[in-house]
């Protein structure tokens, strides 16, 4: 019995969301809970790519505006080793290619981070990133081009899966991208 009561009140005092990650084809979700010292925050993240690698990032908060009145960023990353430059640069102009031949064009923005690290990405923010989400949805894979060049492939298999999975760890539904 004393087990028991043990764990109910365990259950009870641990946060009512956890720390999780899933695989859906080639995307990963993970989510974070985050003490701000004034509320608990729930990050969400939805990605391919990686591991030394250029990636494709979506990102939410529980405490951001989001769908369907906001749509998250779709990051194209890039991080290069300490003392390293990225292959991508600040101001270049790039675009992503789908499979339907649809285009979205973007700019590099490089940069260094806190630590000395490279970094380049590119930015599809709201409103614009509605469309790049709904036509990741529909597609099977898109390129990053930048000067006439496939920088990477980003594949779309587990796209919609994981950014369903994201939005509803975060609090949102599929809205406006799924619908």
């Amino acid at each position: 019995m004393r087990k028991l009561i043990f764990v109910l009140f365990s259950l009870m005092a641990g946060p009512a969301f956890a720390d999780g990650f899933w695989e859906y084809g080639s995307w990963r979700v993970f989510v974070q809970e985050v003490d701000t010292g004034e509320d608990l925050r729930r990050s969400c993240s939805a990605m391919t790519g990686g591991d030394g690698e250029p990636s494709v990032v979506v990102s939410m908060s529980n405490g951001d505006a989001g769908p369907p009145d906001f749509f998250p960023s779709v990051l194209v990353r890039e991080h290069a080793p300490r003392g390293h430059r990225t292959m991508l640069q600040d101001g270049q102009a790039a675009y992503i290619r789908f499979d339907n031949e649809d285009v979205m064009d973007g700019v590099v923005k490089g940069d260094f981070d806190e630590e000395g690290f490279a970094y380049a990405e590119i930015a599809f923010d709201h409103p614009l990133s509605q469309w790049v989400l709904r036509a990741m949805r529909v597609n099977g894979q898109f390129d990053v081009v930048v000067d006439d060049k496939v920088f990477m492939y980003a594949y779309l298999d587990g796209f919609t899966a994981s950014y369903l999975k994201m939005a509803e760890e975060c609090g949102f539904n599929g809205a406006g991208v799924v619908d």
